[in-house]
């Protein structure tokens, strides 16, 4: 293989990209009575610190970072050494001007910077969550950002694969300790599913295609409950077979026959896997759940 990199147009667009990019931070037009220059494009900043020895990450790039941001009041909405001295993440493209992605290629490594984003742009487009409520009509979010370095990317795989390992023993280990705990005979499926029958049903078998309507509590391994159809007193309805519902459950209720109650232990990879669900299951999360299936359709 060649040991001279060639240079394609796609690449060359990318460079003149990134340039344009970085140079728009250094061509501001002004400075206001805050002490925020703004960017051809609109995107407000505020060096705290500087670094002509640093280097700009590039688009693809994995940095680390330290990172704050807040509303126009002041409230800290989030503070990354709350969670770990600083946080890793991947430089993504910019998409809208005044972006957080914009604010990240300013940056050197060792710069501490302050930044001014459209909030509305920021929660739709670079987090792609619903707009908050209280989020008015031109808002701007406040972001302090310190780039620490930019990371291998082959060390930051690396890590990552040995993080999500760590979590994968973590969780087994958890499940073999519920299993002694509560005194659990039963041996799990080949598929690593523990049914626990509760009560036997005299009804009907499940059959693919049929609409089960059950209740359920769902419960984390440490028997915090996340989830209950019992606590909105209705029931929960879904077709059996046809992949609507997590794996987990698809195993356990084809053991079922209506009017039976029983006890799923689900672990993640049946479950929700090393991404999890949202803000409400973590990854790798093992999932309990209390079931009834009520009737089938």
């Amino acid at each position: 293989m060649s040991n001279f990199i060639q240079i394609t147009t796609n690449n060359l667009k990318k460079a003149v990209f990134l340039s344009t990019i970085v140079l728009l931070a250094f061509s501001a037009c002004n400075t206001d009575n805050s002490g925020y220059k703004t960017t051809d494009n609109g995107l407000k900043f505020k060096y705290l610190k500087e670094n002509a020895q640093g280097v700009h990450p590039k688009i693809g790039d994995f940095v680390e970072i330290k990172l704050i941001y807040a509303n126009e009041n002041d409230s800290i909405l989030f503070k990354s050494d709350e969670i770990s001295p600083s946080i890793k993440m991947s430089v993504n493209k910019p998409d809208y001007d005044a972006s957080f992605e914009e604010a990240l290629i300013m940056l050197k490594t060792g710069e501490h910077a302050l930044f001014k984003i459209p909030a509305n742009l920021f929660f739709s487009k670079t987090k792609k969550v619903k707009i908050p409520d209280w989020v008015k009509k031109g808002e701007n979010l406040t972001f302090d950002i310190q780039l620490i370095r930019i990371l291998d990317k082959k060390q930051v795989k690396k890590e990552e694969q040995i993080h999500k390992e760590s979590l994968k023993k973590a969780e087994d280990e958890s499940i073999q300790q519920y299993i002694q705990e509560n005194n659990i005979k039963e041996e799990s499926s080949i598929s690593g599913l523990y049914y626990i029958e509760i009560q036997k049903g005299k009804g009907k078998n499940t059959v693919p295609g049929n609409i089960l309507q059950v209740h359920y509590t769902g419960k984390f391994i440490d028997g915090s409950v996340f989830d209950s159809s019992l606590d909105r007193n209705e029931l929960f309805s879904f077709q059996y077979g046809n992949s609507e519902v997590i794996a987990g459950w698809e195993e356990g209720f084809s053991r079922m026959k209506e009017g039976g109650k029983a006890k799923f232990i689900i672990p993640s990879h049946l479950a929700y896997g090393e991404n999890g669900y949202g803000k409400i299951i973590p990854p790798f999360s093992t999932l309990i759940f209390d079931v009834e299936l009520v009737k089938i359709k």
